[in-house]
């Protein structure tokens, strides 16, 4: 019963796209063992059909469910060693599980040690309080001038988010609305964001030249802010990356500020047209910096602080920027899509050739703390 099981499980597992990417040509079950209480069945697949039989691992409790020990390193299957591989491949897998697990209490500011000392209701409160932190979304659509049809765009918020009246509260420049479980706000400021602050961070985006000199331009913006109010920080970037582009279409905006960084209103919209695909649109919620110093290239993340998670430095390295850039879009990527955590002394794998170490310490060029990868 569990090899049938088995073969269905791993061949899920390999058909996502992080791993085969497909169902694999052929595949079956080649034997089974017990290990610390569970019951493992060793799976031998063929990516393609000419190719070589290769090794994985399915396991399941007690109960026969699966314990979370799905896995694969893609090597070669030997009968004679199959065993082994697959015994090593579940040790990873618990490490892997126990520095996501140490990761999430070091996010949420307790040790091991105060871990076990919390009662349950302790810990869920613990949880609740931090996950409070991490549902808010705030910036501005930065506009020429006051004059646009706060009306028109009101109505055009409310219809394309199907509000009915009893959801919404407005006056001439303010609209609060509710969907599902977040509370929206478009207020009209009749001035620029203050202390040139929009102007100083668009220094930073090394994408739109003339982001500085259009920011300058503008003399009054839209305050756009998201509250979620079941702690869903992905769910409330969502909606507030659908608001800022509706806004920032309807009012031709000059750029939107947010995340660190202003975004050139094209830039923006195609980004935030990945929703509708269901793919996140990570350059517009985690702002990558690139540094060069005497001690080589840099680059950090601005953003990831708001899904609760620290922000990663890859500090002096002799890779170019445009490789830090593509290996941080990754890492963040990993961490907001696919649930990737880190913590202080693990190692990060995006080939089974590489082990780049993870280091927690006060960060270099943002507020904080943050992981440092050894890139």
């Amino acid at each position: 019963m569990n090899d049938k099981r088995a073969v269905e499980i791993m061949t899920g597992w390999l058909s996502h796209n992080n791993e085969l990417g497909k169902k694999p040509a052929r595949i079956k079950a080649a034997g089974g063992f017990t290990y610390e209480g569970n019951t493992y069945v060793i799976l031998k697949f063929k990516p393609d059909l000419l190719g070589k039989w290769e090794v994985g691992v399915v396991g399941f409790d007690e109960e026969g469910n699966e314990c979370g020990h799905t896995f694969s390193e893609f090597e070669e299957y030997d009968e004679a060693t199959a065993k082994e591989k697959c015994i090593a491949m579940i040790e990873y897998l618990k490490e892997y599980w126990r520095g996501r697990f140490l990761s999430e209490l070091e996010r949420r500011g307790m040790t091991e040690e105060e871990y076990d000392s919390l009662s349950e209701e302790e810990r869920q409160k613990k949880w609740d309080e931090v996950d409070e932190q991490n549902a808010v979304r705030v910036g501005s659509v930065l506009l020429k001038d006051a004059d646009i049809d706060f009306d028109a765009l009101r109505d055009k918020l409310l219809q394309t988010f199907h509000v009915a009246e009893e959801n919404c509260s407005c006056d001439a420049q303010t609209l609060v609305f509710s969907v599902d479980s977040n509370t929206i706000s478009v207020a009209l400021m009749d001035s620029p964001v203050p202390d040139g602050e929009a102007a100083f961070y668009a220094e930073g985006n090394f994408l739109w030249k003339e982001a500085v000199e259009t920011t300058k331009q503008h003399q009054a913006h839209l305050l756009v802010a998201v509250l979620n109010h079941e702690a869903n920080a992905i769910e409330a970037a969502c909606y507030f990356t659908d608001v800022v582009n509706l806004c920032s279409i309807e009012t031709k905006a000059l750029g939107i500020y947010t995340t660190g960084t202003v975004y050139e209103p094209s830039f923006y919209e195609e980004w935030a047209g990945k929703l509708r695909n269901s793919e996140m649109p990570i350059p517009l919620w985690v702002y990558v910096g690139l540094i060069r110093d005497e001690n080589g290239n840099s680059g950090y993340t601005y953003g990831l602080t708001l899904f609760g998670r620290l922000e990663v430095e890859v500090i002096g390295t002799s890779h170019s920027h445009e490789e830090i850039y593509n290996f941080l879009y990754n890492v963040c990527e990993g961490m907001l899509s696919e649930g990737m955590y880190f913590h202080d002394g693990e190692t990060l794998s995006f080939t089974s050739e590489e082990r780049l170490t993870i280091t927690k310490s006060k960060a270099v060029y943002v507020e904080g703390d943050s992981f440092k990868i050894g890139y």
